[in-house]
């Protein structure tokens, strides 16, 4: 998880090299370096940004060439170079930009100017984000970063992976993008290095980052259609910049939260595209600082071409500091043909003040096989981009009808595809082993020292974990039998046949249990598993366990095959013997009872003998259809208390008996039972995705499941006495309101459509906690509601709702507005059936506490009475 951690944060961009080179130096007029500042070359459609310490090097063809030098908070500076067949120096020492007030009309309101311009920027998103229908590009990334802490307890495991504080960690890659609209990103990595990460990559993660719609990474862009509802906007300043007045805004969150952006963000007067970005981000135990340098690379087209940004994560124990930089270049664009892009001429007329009515612009061919609609709509959003006071609900009008515009051309509407294709990202051949002479002249931005020194180290390791010796060593390592593999445990892999083996340890502490049945237990599960890239996985597990008081050992063995990743197809068969819970789907967990037990002589466990052996078979029958059969035959033994063992606890507390409270005990008495079982699970549109012939559905999505469950006790077979038959109907669904907020709910009614003879195993039970401390329960739990005496084996409906949000109620508080990882939320659940008549909880919590806990109240009621309040503490492990 530590090395994924520094994957993350270390993934971005690409360049490529021509014959003769440019370098230097840029920095401010007192000599002081500017690093990641841009240069480019319009003509070329390229360019390249300097180091930390202000160092660049660029690589140009013979010929004169104009170079733009740019970074935020200074003028950019225009030079010719004309370069010949020899390399060339040069030093940049860019000015401060000059910064003057804008000339305005304020409002009767008082508003400020600064409105005016991001109300005609929002509105003119949906145009930008649709301008280029298709691009390629070169893309040179470099990251580094330094570990400035990690755990006391694991410094000497992190030690021996090469993770210790103060070292450095350096990946480059250079790759080249194409991308299509809507969302088809190809990419290929040209060449790629690491001074201590694994060689993964993913570029596009931070280059296709666009401020117009920002909603899929987790915060509200001031470019988004709601910015107004959290954003402040406030004009600080406004330069020239490459013939086009720029508008400095200053970003100001109305609120605190991780879902928003702070800082500057630069707009270019009359054509209202982004001109750069300097914008902050803090996030749980995270703090990003972004710019973003946006050039011309086409005529009215301003693409990104250097990206940079510092992170700071601090948490777990864990500490780093990463710089990222990226240089784009070789731009080259398509704009999309199902567009009209004759607003940005028409503006640009507008601001060299011609003359000419604007109307007489339009295309007269054109107008005529135009319809009177969409001629009124042209002329509407031209009315409306003049406007001189726009306010809100023209920005609204004017961008549904530049959304129209843009999509009248379109197709009509092709639904979605189900499988969500994994980007592939191609990896040319002997791209990961390209040596360092290949590196000093592909990089476009030059190492500092300590990413130097960062390389030289890794250098000197791969040379050793490349020798045939410590291949060898490795192996056997992961092979070889060792003393505390007997104590802790150990995965044995072995990458050349796709298996693995895990055996237990005799101080596993997490494989000891206790209940009063049992006293206390220890078991030693093994498996052994063994996959095929055509999808097929076998698996085999078994599993003993010693109950100290009861004295006795239990044991269970099992094996399922998948014989059709497609179908996520399997089967397979469990046997043996075992204490079971009488609420064995969603009863107490074990660890939260034993804790009871021990400490509050609280059993609230209720367990039976069953000897069993079950065959099972699941498959898909169409794509988000899903059955799941199994036919089982038990024999169900009564269990009573062995075991009085605790460690503290009210002196007035006792075990109470095994038999659940107010239950008739001719129903836990020895049965003996066959049932078969079926569920049928329908997702409506359930997309997925394929990875080595495993067909592997989205946990998450906004569609409905609806769910039968239907179950047989079969009688007289093997001396079956259990005869009943049970149908459940279900549904559940979790879908986002408005940005960060999220509604689920369940819904389940069911009946014994027979019941000639059932069991306390066989009724219908209901999850719940009734506990103050709760371990990681789910929507479908209740809170105050008691253990297994509301079991029922009559017709039931229970329904649960949950609403999550990150600024309902307590989050709107001073106090609490800056806790960034805390959410809240509200909780009703409902159950009725003939024992008990109209029960419903309400509860409210915060939830995320330290990242681990939640903390929530609640309140039980029988119809229109209160019945009990309690407090619950959850840790979400």
């Amino acid at each position: 998880m530590t090395r994924n951690i520094f994957i993350l944060l270390f993934c971005l961009f690409s360049f490529t090299g021509y014959t003769q080179q440019l370098s230097g130096n840029i920095t401010d007029l007192e000599g002081k370096p500017i690093p990641f500042a841009n240069i480019f070359i319009k003509e070329l459609a390229t360019g390249t940004t300097s180091n930390i310490d202000g160092q660049y090097h660029l690589d140009l063809p013979e010929g004169e060439w104009q170079l733009h030098y740019r970074y935020m908070g200074y003028k950019t500076k225009e030079v010719k170079v004309t370069m010949g067949q020899n390399n060339m120096e040069m030093d940049v020492a860019l000015a401060p930009q000059t910064y003057q007030l804008k000339e305005v009309t304020v409002l009767a309101s008082g508003e400020d100017p600064a409105y005016f311009v991001m109300r005609k920027a929002v509105a003119m998103g949906d145009y930008y984000t649709k301008q280029i229908s298709d691009y390629t590009n070169k893309v040179y990334l470099k990251g580094s970063g330094k570990i400035t802490s990690v755990p006391r307890l694991l410094k000497k495991k992190l030690a021996k992976e090469d993770i210790t504080v103060g070292k450095v960690f350096v990946t480059e890659n250079i790759s080249k993008i194409h991308f299509q609209l809507p969302n088809k990103i190809e990419e290929e990595v040209i060449s790629i290095r690491s001074s201590g990460l694994d060689d993964q990559v993913n570029p596009m993660q931070l280059i296709s980052l666009n401020l117009y719609n920002t909603r899929e990474n987790g915060f509200i862009s001031p470019l988004d259609k709601a910015a107004f509802t959290v954003y402040k906007f406030q004009l600080v300043s406004l330069f020239e910049d490459q013939g086009r007045t720029i508008n400095q805004i200053k970003v100001i969150p109305k609120r605190k939260g991780k879902d928003l952006l702070e800082g500057f963000i630069y707009i270019a007067e009359t054509f209202w595209n982004i001109h750069s970005a300097d914008l902050k981000l803090k996030l749980p135990m995270t703090h990003v600082h972004m710019h973003q340098i946006y050039a011309p690379v086409a005529k009215d087209v301003w693409m990104p071409v250097s990206l940079d940004y510092k992170i700071k994560f601090k948490g777990m124990g864990f500490g780093l500091e990463g710089m990222y930089v990226a240089s784009i270049k070789d731009y080259e664009v398509t704009l999309n043909p199902d567009l009209d892009h004759d607003y940005l001429k028409q503006e640009e007329l507008a601001r060299k003040q011609e003359t000419e009515d604007i109307n007489k612009l339009s295309n007269t061919e054109e107008s005529k096989v135009l319809s009177a609609k969409e001629i009124k709509r042209k002329a509407d959003i031209q009315t409306l981009l003049e406007k001189p006071d726009m306010k809100n609900s023209d920005m609204r009008k004017l961008a549904r009808l530049m959304e129209k515009e843009n999509s009248k051309n379109k197709k009509e509407k092709v639904k979605e595809p189900l499988e969500i294709k994994i980007e592939k990202v191609k990896i040319a051949k002997g791209a990961k082993t390209k040596d360092s002479l290949y590196w000093v002249e592909m990089r476009p931005i030059p190492l500092s020292n300590d990413e130097k020194i960062s390389f030289v180290q890794k250098d000197s390791i791969v040379k050793v974990k490349n020798t045939p010796e410590y291949k060898d060593s490795v192996r056997r390592a992961n092979r070889e039998f060792k003393f505390d593999h007997l104590l802790w445990g150990k995965t044995y892999t072995y990458k050349e046949s796709n298996s693995r083996l895990s055996t237990p340890g005799l101080l596993a502490f997490d494989k000891v249990s206790y209940n009063t049945v049992q006293g206390f237990t220890f078991d030693a599960p093994f498996s052994y598993s063994k996959s095929d890239t055509l999808g097929h996985y076998f698996e085999t597990r078994s599993d003993l366990s010693y109950a100290f008081s009861r004295e006795h050992l239990d044991f269970t063995v099992g094996s399922k095959y998948r014989y059709n990743g497609m179908k996520r197809a399997s089967l397979g068969f469990k046997a043996g013997s075992k204490a079971v819970d009488f609420n064995e789907d969603s009863g107490i967990k074990p660890l939260l009872n034993m804790a009871y037990s021990l400490f509050y002589k609280e059993n609230h466990i209720k367990l039976y003998d069953k000897n069993y052996i079950s065959l099972w078979h699941k498959t898909d029958l169409a794509n988000g259809l899903h059955l799941n059969t199994r036919l089982e035959y038990a024999n169900r033994k009564q269990l009573y208390n062995n075991s009085k063992f605790y460690f503290a606890g009210p002196k007035d507390n006792k075990y109470s008996s095994n038999t659940p409270e107010g239950v008739n005990p001719e129903l836990v008495r020895d049965s003996k039972a066959l049932t078969f079982t079926a569920q049928l699970d329908y997702t409506p549109r359930h997309r997925y995705t394929v990875k080595k012939g495993v067909k592997r559905m989205t946990s998450y999505h906004s569609q409905p499941t609806f769910s039968l469950l239907y179950k047989q006790g079969i009688k007289d077979i093997f001396e079956s006495e259990t005869d009943f038959s049970f149908l459940e109907a279900s549904v559940k669904q979790e879908f986002t309101m408005g940005f960060n907020d999220r509604l689920a709910y369940s819904l389940k009614a069911g009946s014994f459509l027979s019941n000639k003879q059932t069991y306390f195993a066989d009724y219908r039970q209901f999850a719940t906690s009734k506990p103050v401390f709760m371990l990681g329960t789910d929507m479908n739990t209740f809170r105050l509601l008691d253990y297994y005496q509301h079991a029922t084996n009559k017709e039931y409906a229970e329904a649960h709702i949950q609403y999550t949000s990150d600024r309902f109620l307590l989050k709107r508080l001073p106090i609490l507005n800056n806790a960034l990882v805390i959410q809240e939320k509200v909780f009703l659940n409902y159950l009725t059936h003939a024992g008990k008549k109209n029960y419903w909880e309400a509860g409210y919590g915060l939830s995320q506490i330290f990242l681990l806990l939640d903390l929530e109240v609640f309140w039980s009621f029988d119809g229109k009475q209160h019945k009990e309040t309690g407090l619950k503490i959850k840790f979400n492990i």
